[in-house]
C-alpha cells in the first residue's frame, strides 16, 4: 500500500511539471469559456483557492443545487478521504465525521469534535446540531489537516466551513418546493428586501418524512418519520464605505422518531446467552433486512431537538490596508429521546436521555492587505459552554433459572445520572505570509489555548436532585500551542507547489458516562496531531482543467478512546471511560480533477488514498486489570480507497436550458465498531445518485435519485463491553427520489 501511495505521488507530480500548458481538450478550446474562479476563506481572507496553500476543496451555491443535499452528509462524496456518517443516536443530527480516518462517533457533548464545522464564522462546539438544512448557502469548504493555528481546537482532522448568502437589499428570493420517496415533502424559501444601507433577509426550511424506511418487527409499524423546520432573520446594515454590521438569528426545530439498534450480538455473548435472544450465527431472529429492526421502547415518544443561534458579525475597515472583524456567536440546543439500544423484543437496555447545551464565542481579528511583502491576520478567541445531561437507563433482568425467552424481563432496574461540564477557553492566535520574492512565499503561524474545564457528577434512586449515591466534582487546565510553518513555490501563474508542517489539538476532559466517582473524575488528556504535507495545484489546458494534488503525512499521539474498566458499583459491573491509550500513522495521497471537456460536457474526480495503522494501542479494554495491545486492530472509518467520479451534461433545449449530472462514490471497506467486529464491518460500497433538471426563465425542474444501488452500509457500530454483550449497528438510508421546483423572482 505504502509503496502504491509513493509511485502515485511521483506520478502526479511529474505528470503535473511536464504537462503541456497550450494542449486542448478540442479545437474549439479558445472559444469556450475556463473554470470559474473559486474565492475560499479558509485563512480567514479571501483568496483564490489555487493559491490557498493547503487541502482544501469547495462547493458554490450552483454546485449545491445541482447535488440536491438534505444537509452536509449529503456532500461525502465531493472531497477525498472524508466520510460522514449519520451516527443515528438522538435527535439533532448527529454526524461522525472522519477526514484522513480521524473523526470522533459518539454523541455524547464530552467528546469534543476532531472536525470543526463553522456557520458564518461560528464554531459548532457539539456533535448535534451542526447539520444546517438550507438552500440558503453560497459555499461550502472543507479543509483537510490540522487547522489549529486559525480554527483553534478541535479541528485536528480539518474544517467544514458552511458560508450563508448575505442580504442582497434588493426586493428578490428564492421558493423550492419537493415530493420524494416515504412521503418526503419540503418548503424552502428566501426571501430579499430593503435598500444599500439596511438590507433584510428572511430564509426559512420545512421537510417532513412522513413514512420511515424502517421496519418494526414487534409491531410492523414503520419507523423513521421526521420533521425539521428552520427559520433564519438575517439583516445587514452598511453605516458608510467602511463599517458593516450583520446580524443573524437561526430557530431550528426537529421531531422524528427515535433511532432503533439492529442487534448483531453474537449466539455466545454472554447478554445473548443469558437472555435466550440469539439464533445460531449471527443477529436476533430477523429477516436478515437490515432496515428491519425491533423497538419495543414503551414510552416511543418522538425525539425533539430545538436550536437557537445568534450572530453578531463586525467588519471595519480601518483604512485601504487594514480591516477589523468581531464575530460574536451565541448558541443553545435542547433535546431529548427516548431509545431502545437492545434491539430486541425485550427490554433489556432502554435510555431516557435529555440535554442541554450552550456556547458563547467571540472572535476579534484585524487583517492586513499591505501593498509590501508581507501581510498577516493576528486575532484574540474567547469560547465559553456548558452542557447538562440528566439520563436513566433502564436495565431488564430475568430470574435466570426460570426465564423464558422472549418474554419480558421480571424486574427493569432503572439507574438515573446527571452529569454538567463546562468549558472556557482562551486564545491568541497569528499567522503572517513573507513573500521572499515573486516566486517563494513563507507562511509562519501559531495559536497558544489557555483552557479549563470543570465537570460535577450526581446519582441516585431517583432522578435529579437525589444524588444520595454520589455526588462529586473535579476540574482541570490544559495549556497548548499549536504552529504552523509553510513555504510555497509559484512555478507560473499556473502551477503553485507548497510544503507545509502544522499541528492541532483536541480537548482533554471528563467522561461524560461514568459509573462511579473516580470515572467521573478523573480527566483524559488532549490528543495531538501533527501534519507534514506536500502539494501541488495547477490550472492547465488553458484553464478547462483543474488538478490538484495533496500527500500528507499524520502522526497521531494520545489518542483518545474509549476504555471499559471494572466498576463494581455500576449496574454491569462496568462502566466506561475515555484515556489517551493509543498512538497512529495517517498518511495518504489527495488527488482532484475537474475538467470542461466542451460547451456541453463537464467531469469531476477526487480519490483518496489512506494508509491509517496504530503505532501503539495498550488498554484494559474488558476491565481485567491488565492492559491488552490492541495496535493490531484497524482505525474506524479509514477505508484505504474512496473515489467520486461525476459527469455534468447540459445543452440547450426549446426555450430553456437542460442538465444531467451523474456520479458513482465509492468507500472502500472499513471498520465502524472499535473492536473491528465482523458483523460491523464494511464491505466495499458505490453509491450511484442522479438528477435531471430543466430550467427555462427563472424555473427549475428537477428528478433526482440518490443511493440507486440501494447500498446498506452501517453508518455506526457499537461493541458494548468488547462484544462480549452485544454488538449492534444501523444502516444507512435506502434508495430515494424526489422532484423539486425551484422558482426565482
Amino acid at each position: 500500500m505504502k509503496l502504491f501511495t509513493v509511485k502515485l505521488t511521483i506520478f502526479s507530480f511529474l505528470l503535473i511539471s511536464l504537462f503541456p500548458l497550450d494542449l486542448a481538450f478540442s479545437q474549439d478550446s479558445e472559444t469556450l469559456e475556463g473554470i470559474e474562479e473559486i474565492v475560499v476563506t479558509a485563512r480567514k481572507r479571501e483568496e483564490n483557492i489555487q493559491e490557498t496553500a493547503l487541502s482544501v476543496s469547495a462547493l458554490s451555491s450552483r454546485d449545491l443545487d445541482r447535488r440536491f443535499p438534505n444537509d452536509i452528509r449529503d456532500l461525502a462524496g465531493d472531497s477525498p478521504n472524508l466520510i460522514i456518517d449519520d451516527l443515528q443516536q438522538g435527535p439533532g443530527s448527529p454526524t461522525a465525521i472522519f477526514i484522513r480516518g480521524i473523526g470522533v462517533s459518539d454523541v455524547e457533548k464530552n467528546f469534543d469534535p476532531t472536525t470543526g464545522v463553522v456557520i458564518d464564522g461560528v464554531f459548532v462546539g457539539a456533535n448535534s446540531g451542526a447539520m444546517l438544512k438550507t438552500i440558503d448557502l453560497e459555499k461550502v469548504e472543507i479543509l483537510r489537516g490540522p487547522q489549529g493555528t486559525l480554527f483553534g481546537r478541535n479541528t485536528v482532522a480539518g474544517v467544514i466551513n458552511l458560508t450563508r448568502t448575505r442580504p442582497t437589499g434588493e426586493v428578490g428570493g428564492k421558493v423550492r418546493v419537493g415530493y420524494g420517496d416515504y412521503d418526503t415533502s419540503l418548503v424552502d424559501a428566501i426571501f430579499n428586501f430593503g435598500n444599500e444601507t439596511a438590507a433584510f433577509k428572511i430564509s426559512t426550511t420545512h421537510r417532513e418524512q412522513k413514512e420511515g424506511f424502517l421496519t418494526n418487527l414487534v409491531d410492523g409499524s414503520d419507523l423513521g418519520r421526521e420533521e425539521y423546520y428552520q427559520v433564519t432573520a438575517n439583516a445587514l446594515f452598511s453605516f458608510n464605505e467602511n463599517v458593516e454590521i450583520e446580524l443573524t438569528f437561526t430557530d431550528e426545530q426537529q421531531d422524528q422518531d427515535a433511532h432503533t439498534s439492529l442487534n448483531l450480538g453474537a449466539a455466545g455473548t454472554w447478554w445473548c446467552a443469558a437472555y435466550g435472544q440469539c439464533s445460531p450465527g449471527i443477529g436476533i431472529p430477523q429477516s436478515g433486512d437490515r432496515w428491519a429492526v425491533y423497538n419495543n421502547e414503551p414510552k416511543r415518544r418522538d425525539a425533539f431537538f430545538e436550536s437557537k443561534t445568534g450572530i453578531l458579525e463586525v467588519r471595519w475597515d480601518l483604512s485601504d490596508n487594514y480591516r477589523v472583524d468581531y464575530i460574536l456567536g451565541r448558541k443553545t440546543t435542547d433535546e431529548e429521546v427516548d431509545q431502545d439500544w437492545d434491539g430486541t423484543p425485550l427490554t433489556l437496555y432502554h435510555t431516557d436521555r435529555r440535554a442541554e447545551y450552550e456556547q458563547d464565542s467571540h472572535e476579534l481579528r484585524l487583517t492586513s492587505d499591505l501593498d509590501g511583502s508581507f501581510n498577516f491576520v493576528v486575532g484574540l478567541y474567547k469560547w465559553d459552554s456548558e452542557y447538562t445531561i440528566p439520563m436513566e437507563s433502564r436495565i431488564g433482568f430475568f430470574d435466570l433459572f426460570g426465564a423464558v425467552p422472549r418474554t419480558d424481563p421480571l424486574i427493569v432496574v432503572p439507574i438515573y445520572a446527571f452529569t454538567n461540564q463546562e468549558t472556557d477557553s482562551i486564545a491568541v492566535f497569528f499567522e503572517g505570509d513573507y513573500d521572499i520574492n515573486d516566486q517563494w512565499t513563507l507562511t509562519l503561524g501559531g495559536r497558544f489555548i489557555d483552557e479549563e474545564k470543570q465537570t460535577y457528577a450526581c446519582q441516585g434512586p431517583g432522578p435529579y436532585p437525589d444524588c444520595s449515591q454520589l455526588d462529586v466534582s473535579a476540574k482541570k487546565s490544559w495549556d497548548e500551542f499549536t504552529p504552523k510553518v509553510a513555504v510555497s513555490y509559484q512555478m507560473n501563474e499556473d502551477i503553485l507547489y507548497y510544503l507545509s508542517y502544522s499541528e492541532g489539538f483536541r480537548s482533554g476532559g471528563f467522561n461524560g458516562r461514568w459509573g462511579n466517582a473516580f470515572t467521573a473524575t478523573t480527566p483524559y488528556d488532549p490528543e495531538t496531531v501533527t501534519n507534514i504535507e506536500v502539494g501541488v495545484k495547477s490550472t492547465l489546458m488553458n484553464n478547462r482543467l483543474r488538478l490538484n494534488v495533496a500527500v500528507f503525512d499524520m502522526e497521531y499521539d494520545d489518542k483518545q478512546i474509549d476504555v471499559d474498566v471494572a466498576d463494581p458499583s455500576a449496574a454491569l459491573g462496568r462502566s466506561t471511560v475515555s484515556a489517551n491509550v493509543a498512538e497512529a500513522t495517517f498518511s495518504g495521497v489527495e488527488l482532484e480533477i475537474y475538467a470542461i471537456v466542451n460547451q456541453n460536457l463537464s467531469l469531476d474526480l477526487n480519490v483518496g488514498i489512506l494508509d491509517a495503522e496504530y503505532d501503539q494501542f495498550f488498554a484494559d479494554f474488558l476491565g481485567t486489570g491488565t492492559p491488552k495491545d490492541y495496535s493490531y486492530l484497524e482505525p474506524l472509518r479509514a477505508p484505504e480507497l474512496t473515489w467520486t467520479f461525476g459527469i455534468n451534461y447540459e445543452w440547450p433545449l426549446g426555450p430553456g436550458l437542460a442538465y444531467i449530472r451523474a456520479s458513482a462514490h465509492f468507500i472502500g471497506e472499513h471498520q465502524t465498531s472499535q473492536f473491528n467486529t465482523p458483523t460491523t464491518f464494511n464491505e466495499d460500497q458505490t453509491i450511484y445518485d442522479i438528477s435531471l433538471n430543466y430550467e427555462f426563465n427563472d424555473t427549475v425542474i428537477s428528478v433526482f435519485g440518490k443511493n440507486l444501488s440501494e447500498e446498506d452500509g452501517f453508518t455506526v457500530g457499537y461493541d458494548v463491553f468488547g462484544g462480549a454483550a452485544w454488538s449492534y449497528a444501523m444502516a444507512r438510508a435506502p434508495r430515494v427520489w424526489g422532484i423539486n421546483i425551484t422558482q426565482e423572482f
